[in-house]
């Protein structure tokens, strides 16, 4: 079981467990962004793309539990890594830094948790 962070214009992927995550097209999108130079989806516009990134990590547990859509989107992702799937998560900006970096992390961390604490009920 993976979760795979790729650039859909590079690599493309088929299947249920593939999810389109870039502006416009999912609610899973980020809403901020370093681009200055032309207009973008985003609704923010900040100094450069690690801050971007950072900002993007507060919206996600912002919106996690409070918005259904995003909180649905995430749960139908967690549910295929949880059960041993392999999970693709494609953008635009794969193989750099992204968003899709902080949803991968946040999935992976949840999982580590949920086992630690399934460890702890059993002793």
């Amino acid at each position: 079981m993976a979760i795979t962070v790729y650039n859909i214009t590079k690599e493309s992927h088929e299947g249920p467990n593939n999810f389109m995550c870039f502006r416009g097209v999912s609610v899973l999108s980020n809403p901020y962004t370093d681009i200055k130079d032309r207009k973008t989806k985003a609704m923010f516009v900040v100094k450069d793309r690690e801050e971007a990134i950072k900002m993007y990590s507060l919206y996600f547990d912002k919106m996690y539990g409070n918005n259904i859509e995003f909180t649905n989107e995430v749960d139908r992702i967690y549910e295929k890594y949880k059960n041993g799937e392999d999970v693709y998560l494609g953008c635009y900006c794969a193989p750099k830094h992204c968003h899709c970096d902080v949803i991968k992390e946040k999935l992976q961390k949840r999982l580590i948790k949920e086992k630690i604490k399934n460890l702890k009920k059993d002793e």
